[in-house]
């Protein structure tokens, strides 16, 4: 007999936007480098105005797309995909920390 699983809410797939203005390249290029270095972060594309950040929690893969748009210097962040135990506010929240 099959036991049933509690935990197969273990990831929330989600789409989730905000738009960030008066971003210049520089400051995509230094969150991109403080993604890479300090959270283990892969970029794919790794260079480009459009990626996705994959990284890894002790909870589970989060996934959030970027998009800048170089001549409105707007970047758009995209919640993907999250661990079901990670608050959605705490990723928005470690955005804003590193901008």
């Amino acid at each position: 007999m099959r036991r049933p699983s509690y935990f197969n809410i273990a990831v929330t797939l989600m789409s989730s936007s905000r738009i960030f203005s008066e971003v210049t390249e520089e400051t995509l290029t230094r969150l991109k480098t403080v993604g890479r270095t300090q959270y283990s972060v892969i970029f794919d594309p790794p260079e480009g105005p459009r990626s996705s950040a994959i990284s890894q929690t002790p909870f589970g893969e989060c996934i959030v797309e970027f998009e800048y748009d170089m001549t409105r210097a707007e970047l758009t962040l995209t919640l993907v995909k999250k661990p079901w135990l990670v608050p959605e506010s705490l990723l928005w929240s470690s955005f804003l920390e590193n901008a």
